[in-house]
């Protein structure tokens, strides 16, 4: 059977998650929903990476096997098709042919998240749902400087939720390619990394410590004492769902996968 890869997005709040849970609606149900109606039969679906309740995905990527011969693949028709049977909160992008032994989650080298903050004293009608909203002034200068401490390869273990199900923790230690603030203007913060894998909330977590580090209530110090003493209670909260967006996940040069999206 053909394997067909998809580029989707979705906004976090209309879903409970992306992995399949009973009794509420995740990205992955819906969409597998959408491809069982379009086949007439069940089709699981993989996908890259887990993203919890509330966060966003601008490049989630998924894969699937199409019951079907590769001659009769209309992959525009299967994009049109999709967007009108999955929910408004999701949009597929792009579909193309992959080779057999692609695989969206095993194949991945690393992916890129963006944590947006809006740091001024009143909230945004617009952007209540993809900012995590910091009334206090931030200082720029010491955010900037301690996003720089997370870069390079560490272990991670202080800023991994303690809630992760043991079943499903990975090794702690993860290799940060990028990692830096930037000054979008009019109080628009974002937080820009990329890594060749994340452990369970370490995004969420590095926002909140680095937003307590610009609020002055923890020193820059913080972080490296934090990822050295692999504590988790040294390292701040876990910021609000919401201001995160999975941003792309990259695929060796190989699969020429969605060049022209990125």
């Amino acid at each position: 059977m053909p394997r067909i890869a998809l580029l989707i997005e979705y906004n976090g709040k209309a879903y409970h998650g992306s992995q399949t849970q009973k009794g509420v609606m995740t990205v992955q149900q819906d969409l597998e929903s959408a491809i069982t109606t379009l086949a007439k039969q069940r089709v699981p679906v993989i996908f890259a990476g887990r993203t919890d309740a509330g966060v966003h995905a601008r490049g989630q990527v998924a894969h699937f096997d199409w019951p079907f011969e590769q001659s009769e693949i209309d992959l525009e028709k299967i994009e049109t098709s999709l967007n009108g049977i999955t929910g408004k909160g999701m949009s597929i992008v792009k579909a193309q042919i992959v080779p057999g032994e692609f695989s969206a989650r095993r194949g991945a080298m690393s992916r890129e998240y963006v944590y947006r903050i809006l740091n001024r004293k009143h909230a945004s009608a617009l952007m209540c749902d993809t900012h995590f909203l910091v009334r206090q002034p931030l200082d720029l200068k010491l955010l900037t400087d301690a996003a720089l401490q997370i870069q390079g390869k560490h272990n991670f273990s202080a800023f991994r939720s303690t809630s992760s199900d043991p079943r499903e923790i990975s090794s702690p230690i993860c290799r940060v390619l990028r990692s830096e603030i930037l000054n979008k203007g009019e109080g628009e913060l974002e937080f820009w990394i990329r890594a060749d894998h994340f452990v369970y909330n370490m995004v969420r977590i590095i926002v909140g410590t680095l937003v307590e580090i610009g609020l002055h209530k923890r020193s820059i110090e913080s972080i490296a004492c934090a990822l050295e003493k692999l504590d988790r209670n040294m390292s701040g909260p876990t910021a609000p769902p919401w201001g995160l967006t999975l941003h792309r996940v990259i695929y060796p040069d190989e699969y020429n996968l969605f060049k022209d999206q990125n």
